[in-house]
């Protein structure tokens, strides 16, 4: 056989990958357009379709009549597999209504305090009693159990998926983000296949024990779990390790996890290809000492890899490499090969058919792009350094190419991005694969045996985790610029796309050579320039009242040069009653609202701090953004402060941050047209709300004016000292009563006025004579309880609103 016919059979080889590569590319196509577009797109879809094939050469047209078949197709499936999982009790959670349930449980039960979540399938439904006016139908409710004693606590944890229950239930809908790129809970819920949430209580719930395989495979997860915990004594070292070997991600520390998050190395806590491969290989060599022949070991592997996916609770990334690992030992077994792209393209289009949905779900997104890059780029990387020795490149090109991949979608998901995370993970990685990870699985065999002889594995990796894990907080703590990334633009995640998938192209076209290579890292540093949008807002100011419930946050960034952060809300917490009521992360608005704000935006250097006052409403997230920002000074009202307010001074003071304070009159610029005025309190008695920071700030001849807390006696006072007329007035003390006297509108004429008030909060702001005053003076009216967070810009051509929830 000559070269040139060997040739051409390599090339039809190829074809044929590619043509189911292309296929799975051809079904996310078809599956992405019809979530967000009309169905008349398959008509346009089919007719144009149909126009290329009638124009392009004959060879060509069964491949772009394929391809595009399967896009119509794929469209027509994500419609009806939508239609399907619409919801019936959707209209009734509108109103908040009780409804009685049967249903199954269908996801782990998790515990948290004194509240458990979980997933129920509804069979059957009705709005009085029981097994009256009964509905039938399967919907997916999030449901969200109350207990009231340690026994119950107890108790439910015993709850396992398949269980049927029936219970009465009060129906609401989940809450969408209220602030920018925050988590939306109702669009995560929505790719669950989820409508609406349920609450109820532990004592009205009837619920009866069912076999399922589900339930089995978690009563072995929980007796592995129960399994780890003897093991190490350490509760942290323990946590982590029932992530890392059973995939209890829930399980591991937050703090541990927030660090693991920030230097990039969460993929290591979620079950992937380096278990799977890890513990296949374990689990062949030994049925290979024993005796067992090759090829049947290879088919037990599989059926071992099988239940070993659903053991570890079969999530996306699990799942993915369960199923190209099985195909590759499969391969093993017939002596066949097929191409990386086939097998990953394979166990994409078998998911994508049993669900969707999975394609906006973050971990089924990360697994596989980041497998498809190494699939891709590791082969080419091989080549670019090659007087280096081949484990080094090998572990270059895996580290690199997996970056490479991911950077868009943490940027994009998590806005969260360290300039380290390559190293770390080059240096980590390894370590932890080849010492935590196997000699954990080691421990657990063994204690099967005999307990002591897991003692040595068990003591190896703890003392690895407590000496690697040392290093990676004291760099977390470095605060390292670049790490937090403002929300990518579409634009920027097209072109992103575009030069990841034209890098394979060029190489296979004879562009690899030096000068190549050096191009192709020009560009791709030009890409992450632009990511973090130099040239965005230059020329204007950017006021975001976030929705931090009942509180204040205001975020003002001059341009790209300076930001200010107007108080940072807060979170009533009282002492749990009993210590099985902690919650292992407890919501707090500084961490959980504010900060995913900031890191949004790309904020990583805060230049003045202004605490109005030291109420908890308005300082209190202060003390979980200290760690995670640079900050030039704070500006405090200059009375005795509170408890709070002086230990969140001593905690800036900590990081040599200088605490100072102003005077009436006092003034200072920020640029061409953009000055501030310093305008309450003075050296006066004021205490309280009527001692906030009154500031006032004009930019390209608008003025706003922030009033804090500050109510009739310091709005008096505020006249007297001379008041002109604003364009932006941010109501003061949340719309109080109290506060926004006809005096201080009258001669503040505020064209628009923003509100900062908690959805149904429990004090009924704003009031309804503000809200008349307000109207009376013919101001705008924006609410953070209605609204969500309200985004003000203003440029030298005007001003313009944002809301994040529009008016319906």
């Amino acid at each position: 056989m000559n070269r040139s016919t060997k040739r051409f059979m390599k090339e039809q080889d190829g074809g044929i990958a590619v043509s189911v590569w292309i296929a799975s590319l051809a079904m996310m196509i078809g599956i992405i357009l019809s979530a967000y577009l009309h169905p008349a797109w398959l008509l346009l879809a089919a007719g144009v379709s149909w126009a290329l094939v009638a124009c392009i050469p004959l060879p060509y047209r069964k491949y772009v009549a394929c391809y595009s078949l399967i896009s119509i197709l794929a469209g027509l499936f994500f419609y009806g597999y939508e239609n399907l999982h619409s919801s019936e009790v959707k209209p009734l959670a509108e109103r908040e209504q009780s409804i009685w349930i049967e249903g199954v449980i269908d996801s782990p039960v998790r515990r948290d305090g004194d509240v458990a979540r979980f997933f129920v399938t509804i069979t059957s439904w009705g709005e009085n009693q029981p097994n009256e006016n009964e509905h039938h139908s399967l919907e997916k409710v999030a449901l969200r159990v109350k207990l009231a004693s340690f026994q119950e606590a107890t108790q439910i944890e015993q709850w396992r998926r398949g269980s049927v229950i029936v219970a009465p239930i009060r129906l609401s809908l989940p809450p969408s983000a209220r602030n920018p790129h925050a988590f939306d809970y109702a669009s995560y819920l929505y790719w669950q296949g989820v409508h609406v949430t349920g609450e109820t209580s532990y004592q009205a719930v009837d619920m009866t024990p069912a076999f399922s395989l589900w339930a089995s495979f978690q009563e072995w997860q929980d007796s592995g779990a129960r399994r780890i915990e003897s093991l190490f004594a350490d509760p942290e070292t323990a946590g982590y390790m029932k992530s890392l070997l059973l995939g209890l991600g829930q399980e591991v520390n937050p703090e541990l996890a927030a660090m693991y998050s920030n230097l990039g190395l969460s993929h290591i806590l979620a079950i992937s290809g380096l278990h799977v491969t890890l513990v296949s290989s374990m689990f062949m060599w030994c049925l290979e000492r024993i005796g067992i022949r090759r090829r049947l070991a290879f088919v037990v592997t599989i059926l071992f890899l099988i239940g070993y996916v659903f053991l570890v609770g079969a999530s996306a990334s699990a799942i993915r490499s369960g199923l190209m690992g099985s195909v590759g030992l499969l391969c093993q077994v017939f002596g066949k090969k097929l191409d990386g792209k086939d097998v990953w393209a394979g166990a994409l289009i078998l998911m994508l058919m049993v669900n969707p949905y999975q394609l906006w779900h973050v971990g089924f997104q990360l697994s596989f792009a980041v497998t498809l890059g190494l699939i891709i780029f590791v082969p080419y990387s091989l080549h670019v350094f090659v007087r280096v020795p081949v484990w080094i490149r090998t572990l270059l090109a895996v580290t690199l190419s997996a970056q490479l991949v991911s950077f868009p979608f943490l940027i994009y998901h998590f806005h969260l991005f360290s300039p380290v995370s390559w190293l770390v993970n080059l240096v980590v990685t390894p370590i932890l694969s080849a010492i935590a990870l196997p000699f954990g699985y080691v421990a657990v065999v063994l204690d099967f045996v005999h307990p002591f002889l897991a003692v040595i594995p068990v003591w190896m990796s703890t003392a690895m985790l407590k000496w690697i894990h040392l290093p990676l907080f004291a760099i977390e703590k470095m605060r390292l610029p670049f790490t937090y990334w403002p929300h990518p633009s579409w634009w920027w995640l097209a072109l992103y796309t575009c030069f990841l998938g034209v890098l394979p192209i060029s190489w296979r076209l004879g562009y690899h050579r030096k000068r190549d290579i050096m191009l192709t890292f020009v560009i791709f540093l030009s890409f992450i320039v632009a990511a973090r949008q130099p040239f965005s807002g230059v020329e204007e100011v950017r006021i975001t009242f976030l929705d931090v419930g009942q509180g204040d946050s205001i975020v003002v960034e001059i341009g790209d040069q300076k930001v200010y952060l107007m108080d940072a809300g807060g979170t009533m917490r009282f002492p749990a009653a009993e210590p099985w009521m902690e919650k292992r992360d407890p919501f707090e608005v500084g961490k959980d609202v504010v900060l995913p704000f900031l890191m949004a935006r790309g904020i990583e250097k805060i230049d003045r701090v202004i605490m109005t006052h030291g109420d908890l409403d308005h300082i209190g997230g202060f003390k979980s953004l200290v760690p995670h920002f640079s900050f030039g000074e704070v500006l405090v009202n200059g009375t005795a402060p509170s408890k709070l307010e002086g230990e969140i001074v001593q905690l800036f003071r900590q990081e040599g941050v200088p605490i100072l304070t102003g005077l009436p009159g006092q003034s200072w610029s920020d640029g061409p047209g953009i000055e501030w005025k310093w305008l309450h309190p003075g050296e006066s008695t004021f205490s309280g709300n009527d001692a906030s920071v009154v500031l006032q700030l004009t930019a390209f001849n608008k003025t706003v004016l922030f009033t804090g807390d500050i109510e009739k006696d310091g709005e008096s006072q505020l006249v007297q000292n001379g008041l002109t007329s604003v364009d932006v007035l941010k109501v003061a003390h949340h719309g109080s009563n109290t506060s926004s006297t006809e005096e201080l509108l009258a001669i503040t004429a505020p064209k628009a006025a923003v509100i900062s008030a908690g959805v149904k909060n429990r004090y009924g702001h704003p009031s309804s004579e503000v809200l008349h005053r307000l109207k009376k003076s013919g101001s705008a009216v924006y609410r953070t309880d209605i609204h969500g967070a309200i985004t003000l810009v203003i440029t030298p051509a005007g001003l313009y609103w944002q809301a994040q929830i529009l008016d319906t």
